[in-house]
């Protein structure tokens, strides 16, 4: 086992899940409260129908766009081209 290759997976699935969820977390708490008060939905509708379905959508978009955005950055410091063929895109 390559000890570097297990850092970098690692680092980018730490790194990447951890910003995408409280990214996603963020907005779709804004979004829920918006609608609550603005709107004047009720708490479980506004959760359930509205803020988890945004998060799930949010989460995934952001585990797609993130980790050449967080490269570029300097968040991710191991670019995966120098790993093989695990971390292709």
């Amino acid at each position: 086992m390559n000890w570097k290759r297990l850092y970098a997976a690692s680092q980018i699935a730490g790194v990447v899940g951890g910003v995408s969820i409280g990214a996603a977390g963020f907005y779709a708490v804004i979004v829920v409260g918006v609608c609550r008060r603005l709107i004047g939905l009720s708490d479980n509708i506004a959760l359930f129908a509205i803020g988890l379905p945004l998060f799930i959508v949010l989460l995934i978009v952001f585990v797609k766009y993130l980790p050449a955005r967080l490269r570029k950055a300097g968040m991710l410091s191991d670019d995966p081209s120098k790993f093989g063929p695990w971390f292709k895109s």
